[in-house]
């Protein structure tokens, strides 16, 4: 009976451990880490030079919100928390480029939809905000370990600059330069 017992226990871990894994760390409800829509022969991971991870996230008002959505288009991607001091200063930086008509996505690290409310109202940011409660994309898909943290992503999803630290208008305005810049045809002589 004992034996019995113990590989009952041992078949349900296992059972659990294989539903965890969640493939690509989507959670049940559709949001998290996500494929890309179409393939590419690009290399997918946190790093200068690959595919930017695709997510699916919740907004603070329940829309719904995944990176592909803006593919053909830059996105300045920027993990923040309202504890993070650095992050609220840099609110008015990136609110400013998206006001300018960047793209910008703050990725809420772990915290409420209402707490995120409250720090946008506080600061004045209206760019668009997604709710990562779990971390998922933060940590799992982006390797975050430290905030402010902005991800520069070209109009292909390829990740062009990372910066670690706070951003301002002037840095934010360099690595929009640098995707205009990478743009353009070079023109010979």
């Amino acid at each position: 009976m004992y034996r019995t017992s113990r590989l009952s226990v041992l078949a349900l871990v296992i059972v659990l451990l294989l539903a965890g894994c969640g493939g690509s760390g989507s959670k049940s409800d559709g949001t998290g880490l996500v494929d890309w829509p179409e393939s590419s022969s690009i290399k997918t991971g946190p790093q200068i030079g690959n595919r930017a991870p695709n997510f699916r996230l919740e907004a603070p008002d329940g829309a719904i919100i995944e990176l592909s959505t803006f593919s053909g288009k830059p996105v300045l991607l920027n993990f923040f928390a309202s504890w993070c001091a650095n992050c609220k200063e840099e609110m008015t930086a990136l609110d400013t480029a998206s006001k300018n008509g960047a793209t910008v996505l703050g990725i809420n690290y772990q915290e409420s939809a209402s707490k995120v409310t409250e720090l946008a109202a506080e600061t004045g940011a209206t760019f668009l905000m997604a709710l990562d409660p779990l971390s998922q994309v933060s940590r799992n898909g982006y390797k975050v370990t430290a905030l402010p943290v902005t991800i520069l992503i070209d109009g292909d999803g390829v990740i062009r600059e990372i910066v670690r630290g706070p951003v301002d208008d002037q840095s934010i305005q360099e690595l929009l330069d640098s995707i205009a810049a990478s743009a353009q045809p070079e023109h010979s002589t």
